[in-house]
Formats: structure tokens, C-alpha cells, sequence
């Protein structure tokens, strides 16, 4: 189930991150399993974490390779080392729906909101760099892992950041 495309107003939010170049179907296997390293090295730092894990797909380049952050929101700007990397997510408007379905189905998720938001005349952050299209925030936040809720199943948020 997916709830209606809306936009919403995000403070910025500071972050960590393991960052990952890979293609889509490389995804599952891959960036679930590193949820657990950056918290771990969160927590090592002494940082506390504000929220729930974040997918931050920040780069698209040809041949199907994507670049992403494996996220996680932190109470303020950590210093990174050679694994993780620490920033903030900009703030601002984003277009948002709310997904309540299983793993696969995000990205028909992610298609419905990028259409929606091509309609409604918005123009989404990044910017085009020769083939590549870098410096984008589409983010998939899990709120809820699957048996959280009532449904049985996962319910992520997918918000895409809007050009200013």
C-alpha cells in the first residue's frame, strides 16, 4: 500500500554513512547488511543516533551504476575515517510517500514518486554532469522493519529533495 505523494519540509540532518557504488539488483545482498557497522560505529564515536536507517541514492551513472549511503541520522557532524563518511543531509521541501510493502515493490514506489513529482512541475536536487547525475537526495527511510507493524510488513518512507 502506498499513501498519496505529498510534500514535506525536512530540517537538515546530520549523518553517517558507509557510501556504495553498485547497480540496482546488487542492493539487498549488499547495503542491508552494513546498517549494523555504521551504528556500531556510531555508537563507538560517542554519537547518538536520532532516527531510522536511511538509503541516501546521491549519484546515477551510465550502464545502470548508482552511488548511495548506507545512513544513519546522528545528533551532530561526526568526524569520518576511511569506511564511513559523515555529512548533512540538506534540508528543505521533498516530495514523499509512505510505502507499507515489501522490499521489492520500493522501487515501483520510488517510479510512482518521481512521476508524480515530474507532473506536478517540481524539479528535483542533483544535476547533470556529462552522462552521470550527481549530488541528488532520494532516500528510502525504513520506519518500521517487517513485524513492526499491524501489516506484517516493512513501512519505508521514500523522500525525494527538491531544487530550492
Amino acid at each position: 500500500m502506498l499513501t498519496e505523494p505529498k510534500i514535506v519540509d525536512r530540517a537538515p540532518q546530520p549523518y553517517a554513512a558507509i557510501v556504495l557504488k553498485l547497480r540496482q539488483p546488487e542492493i539487498a545482498g549488499t547495503a542491508p547488511r552494513l546498517i549494523g557497522e555504521v551504528v556500531q560505529w556510531v555508537l563507538a564515536q560517542g554519537g547518538q543516533l536520532t532516527g531510522a536507517p536511511i538509503f541516501n541514492y546521491v549519484g546515477f551513472f551510465p550502464g545502470g551504476e548508482m552511488e548511495m549511503q548506507v545512513a544513519m541520522p546522528t545528533d551532530r557532524v561526526l568526524t569520518p575515517d576511511d569506511r564511513v563518511s559523515t555529512g548533512t543531509i540538506p534540508g528543505g521541501r521533498f516530495a514523499s510517500l509512505t510505502a507499507t510493502a515489501d522490499y521489492p515493490e520500493l522501487y515501483d514506489a520510488n517510479m510512482k514518486l518521481d512521476d508524480w513529482a515530474c507532473k506536478q512541475g517540481f524539479k528535483l536536487d542533483g544535476e547533470a554532469q556529462g552522462d552521470s547525475y550527481v549530488n541528488a537526495n532520494r532516500m528510502e527511510i525504513y520506519h518500521k522493519d517487517p513485524g513492526e507493524d499491524p501489516s506484517g510488513l516493512p513501512v519505508t518512507e521514500i523522500a525525494f529533495r527538491l531544487k530550492d
